[in-house]
């Protein structure tokens, strides 16, 4: 019987992969997933010079916590149900935020998929927002 520290080869190939900082293994992953990445600062160029909306798919006891100024809260969980609101943003730049990009990314993937083309997730979410020093209203 092998030793457990033994590891099957295929997992010794994947090893410079997996020990890729964390935000670039997400980003890589969004590029697959046809996730377009960008920085808060950007999207707060886009909802300033392109009218672009801030859509935020956090629990709305985290947006009350604080949120991007003139964003729309639309929880995640609630977003195929609800995207009729975002009708009349069909054709428009939508950014959208979370906590930490992931739910963000989701949540691009699934407004996608329900023919929204202009998608973009704010990588770091509100976390990379606040660090930015970008406003925040409570």
């Amino acid at each position: 019987m092998a030793e457990a520290s033994v590891r099957p080869q295929w997992v010794l190939a994947l090893s410079p992969v997996i020990e890729v900082p964390r935000e670039a293994w997400k980003r890589l992953v969004n590029v697959f997933r046809g996730v377009k990445d960008i920085s808060p600062e950007t999207a707060l160029a886009y909802a300033r010079d392109k009218g672009a909306l801030i859509l935020d798919v956090r629990e709305p006891h985290e947006y009350q916590a604080g949120h991007a100024p003139d964003s729309v809260l639309i929880p995640l969980g609630s977003l195929v149900g609800r995207a009729s609101e975002l009708e009349p943003h069909r054709d428009s730049l939508i950014v959208v935020i979370c906590h930490g990009g992931k739910r963000s990314a989701d949540a691009c993937e699934k407004l996608a998929k329900l023919g929204f083309s202009h998608t973009f997730n704010i990588v770091g979410g509100i976390l990379a927002w606040r660090k930015a020093g970008l406003p925040v209203e409570v």
